[in-house]
């Protein structure tokens, strides 16, 4: 539902800017997420001001189960779009993933296999 994606949004949002610099593939994997969740591109200006990985985590909880794991995975793609993943990402991303269940070995593995599959 539309709440549901832009709360998705808002976590991509977050977590791209983590280590407070926007790349500008980061910025443009935000804009593919807008367009393939159907959301305006006016929906940018609700996505701010920006959330840290503590209330991620919250907000993270607040979706159902099958949005969870379908959300991991497009927060995993995000934080690999520039090509490499910073230690505020990670760290962003290691929060999230408590909410499920994934600790920092999988994590890492899943993680290394994304920016895999980048080359």
């Amino acid at each position: 539902n539309d709440t549901n994606r832009r709360k998705v949004c808002q976590l991509i949002a977050g977590l791209v800017v983590a280590d407070d610099d926007l790349d500008p593939a980061e910025d443009a994997f935000l804009d593919r997420m807008l367009a393939s969740f159907e959301l305006p591109s006016e929906a940018r200006d609700a996505l701010f001001p920006i959330i840290d990985k503590e209330e991620a985590a919250r907000s993270f909880a607040e979706l159902p189960a099958d949005v969870q794991t379908e959300a991991f995975d497009i927060l995993v793609a995000a934080a690999c779009a520039d090509g490499r993943v910073v230690d505020e990402e990670r760290s962003f991303l290691a929060a999230i993933g408590e909410v499920i269940g994934i600790d920092f070995d999988e994590l890492s593995a899943r993680l290394k296999a994304a920016l895999a599959s980048r080359d």
